[in-house]
């Protein structure tokens, strides 16, 4: 079934020859619909049940991290100098905003009402990002006190964005943990098939050619999930419907730029 869906999503995209988006056209038409693709999916999840609704901020405020780990890989692209010491700072003010919004869901965190919802997991994932930010947070304190007292270092540059994206991959587990049982496997492969690159490689990275190379996955991943919430026996989850049609619409009107 999964394979005819595949096939049906790739004939709908490849009906017409795809047309040349540039960057320009990207940044102004289709970037902003799916950045608000995005915001309507975060809506959307805070409608379930016990749902930590403060998890949202906290996801935003991380994807805030890209500008200077971007910028860093070109100014300092081997070992941390004092040519990035501008973007070590912005992380080091950003990250704490995030601690500020990481301590409040967990202060927040509390007993399920609903049957399904494995919290145990995703308490214990917020958990390991708390302590993980408050590594990266202090590694990033160090650094800049090294930088600003001009005393060498040899701190490898990728070590570090690999310290800061591996809290974006904590809490994107965490956001998936905190699905109902019996939505969780139609939202997994949303959120990893469409959200969670989306979200990575052109909300953050402004990386407009991946939606190009891409939009026949994304395409179908977005179709299956509509399917799988309206046209079989599974009950759409309640106030969900209005968030799937808008965004299927959005999704819709880029896919007319594109083809």
């Amino acid at each position: 079934m999964k394979a005819l869906l595949l096939l049906l999503a790739l004939i709908t995209t490849n009906a017409h020859a795809q047309k040349q988006v540039n960057r320009d056209a990207f940044m102004k038409h289709v970037r902003p619909v799916l950045n608000n693709i995005l915001n309507d999916f975060y809506q959307m999840i805070s409608l379930f049940p016990d749902f930590p609704k403060e998890i949202v901020p906290l996801v935003h405020e991380l994807d805030t991290l890209g500008t200077e780990k971007e910028i860093m890989k070109d100014l300092c692209p081997s070992l941390i100098t004092k040519a990035c010491k501008k973007e070590i700072q912005g992380l080091r003010d950003k990250l704490l905003k995030v601690k500020m919004l990481s301590t409040s869901v967990m202060a927040k965190q509390k007993m399920p009402s609903s049957l399904y919802m494995n919290t145990i997991s995703g308490y214990r994932l917020l958990a390991k990002f708390d302590k993980e930010l408050e590594e990266a947070k202090g590694l990033l304190d160090n650094t800049s006190f090294l930088l600003t007292a001009d005393i060498q270092q040899k701190r490898k540059t990728y070590d570090l964005i690999k310290e800061l994206d591996e809290l974006d991959t904590i809490i994107s587990l965490a956001v998936v943990e905190y699905i109902p049982y019996h939505y969780k496997e139609d939202f997994r492969h949303f959120y990893f098939g469409f959200i969670h690159p989306v979200q990575v490689q052109i909300a953050r990275n402004l990386n407009f050619e991946f939606m190009r190379r891409n939009i026949e996955s994304l395409n179908f991943s977005l179709n299956l999930l509509n399917m799988n919430l309206t046209k079989r026996n599974k009950k759409t989850p309640d106030g969900m419907g209005p968030y799937l049609n808008l965004i299927h619409v959005r999704w819709n009107s880029l896919l007319r730029i594109y083809f």
